[in-house]
């Protein structure tokens, strides 16, 4: 979809191959901004003009070392080309710098655009199977790294290189979320704050939804009602203007947080969630995303159950809770291997929704084993409602062996 891609800043090319922009394209565009003739390209090259045409005709040019020399003499941004910046700016056998790029090359170091782009989308990959404990430790230097090459970035590459500095700040932050204690809390909430800024300074949508999407969640988390339910709202008002994966999860995000405040109707908080189920047939159909968020059936129908188990406890209204377990059971059989995370989160829902039934030892055994899987993860980000659901449990069954294991699970002595 136009307007969602990384090179977006540099220019409106479409897609080619390998998360790159279409190079032909690339070159056009450029030996217009540089003023040449197809014919000047192809003698400054010695080769034929029709050589030139064929370039800007492919998709993907499979040759690195004409690719570099394009960039070199159209002054192409390297990453466009699918290079990273020492290959453009090393062009000699020896290796000293081309005299139009030593002061480039003088401030950028061996690890390129691409490195972080690489490095993120491993990590992206790795917080939804679980690996929590592992990145926690590393994003935040990650990160760091990042803003020193944002720093060191030449003017032209700065808002490429900000735009990822802002994806790194959405994933520190919700990594920071899972830490235990109130200071990891705030760092949550400050970088959030620190991408909401970003996102302003660049003007970019998919940024301000990723901020309002984790907004909405932080504050409903530290009992900010006002704030929460403001975030949700601004949330929404991005939803058109972004892909489909955030648009779902601003949605869904949206219908959690306003139905958990009382703000508007089942009929809007349901409208919502079956918006986001379309959005997910966008994304089945390879319809592309820049948030890198995730959204599937799997999600909507486990979102779905949380409302109607909201509805059902509100209303008293037993008949929804057999609704909420059957869309449990669809959002577990639509769980893919790629987002284990998850089923901690299907776990908690599931426990709540047997202390509803009545159903003490498996509610309990439930949140046993949702702690379990968060403590392999590294993540505490479950532990409030678990002590919430231990309580309600004591005070439905005191004594009874289950409950007591969950408590001792929880270290609550």
């Amino acid at each position: 979809m136009s307007g969602v891609h990384w090179w977006r800043r540099y220019g409106d090319y479409p897609p080619g191959k390998h998360n790159l922009p279409h190079m032909g394209a690339v070159l056009s565009d450029y030996r217009q901004r540089r003023g040449y003739s197809r014919a000047e390209v192809a003698q400054a090259l010695d080769v034929k003009k029709q050589v030139v045409s064929y370039w800007e005709a492919t998709m993907y040019l499979a040759d690195p070392e004409r690719r570099m020399v394009l960039a070199r003499l159209l002054q192409i941004p390297p990453a466009l080309l699918g290079l990273a910046w020492e290959q453009v700016v090393y062009v000699g056998r020896e290796g000293e710098p081309g005299a139009s790029y030593e002061r480039l090359a003088e401030v950028v170091s061996l690890e390129g655009y691409y490195q972080y782009e690489d490095l993120f989308a491993l990590a992206n990959r790795l917080q939804y199977t679980g690996q929590i404990r592992v990145l926690a430790e590393k994003m935040p230097r990650w990160l760091g790294k990042l803003r020193q090459k944002v720093k060191e970035a030449p003017a032209s590459e700065r808002e490429a290189w900000l735009w990822l500095q802002g994806q790194y700040l959405h994933l520190t932050a919700w990594l920071a979320s899972h830490q235990p204690g109130a200071a990891q809390r705030w760092t949550a909430l400050s970088l959030t704050q620190e991408l909401l800024n970003l996102a302003r300074e660049l003007d970019d949508p998919t940024l301000m939804g990723l901020s309002y999407f984790h907004l909405a969640h932080r504050y409903l988390e530290a009992g900010e009602r006002a704030s929460a339910t403001a975030a949700a709202w601004e949330g929404l008002s991005w939803v058109k203007r972004v892909g489909p994966a955030l648009g779902g999860n601003l949605y869904l995000r949206a219908a959690t947080v306003l139905a958990r405040m009382g703000e508007g109707d089942e009929r809007q908080w349901r409208g919502w969630q079956e918006e986001a189920l379309r959005l997910v047939e966008r994304v089945e159909g390879g319809e592309e995303d820049a948030s890198q968020l995730k959204l599937n059936r799997a999600a909507v129908h486990h979102e779905g159950a949380k409302l109607l188990l909201t509805l059902a406890q509100r209303q008293g209204e037993s008949k929804r809770l057999g609704e909420a377990y059957r869309g449990l059971a669809q959002a577990r059989s639509g769980l893919g291997s790629d987002v284990g995370l998850w089923r901690m989160y299907l776990d908690v829902t599931e426990a709540k929704l047997f202390l509803a039934w009545g159903e003490v030892e498996q509610s309990a055994w439930l949140g046993a084993r949702a702690w379990d899987v968060a403590q392999k993860m590294g993540s505490v980000k479950v532990e409030p409602e678990l002590r919430g659901l231990h309580a309600s449990l004591s005070a439905k069954a005191p004594g009874h062996a289950s409950v007591q294991w969950l408590g001792l699970t929880l270290g609550i002595a």
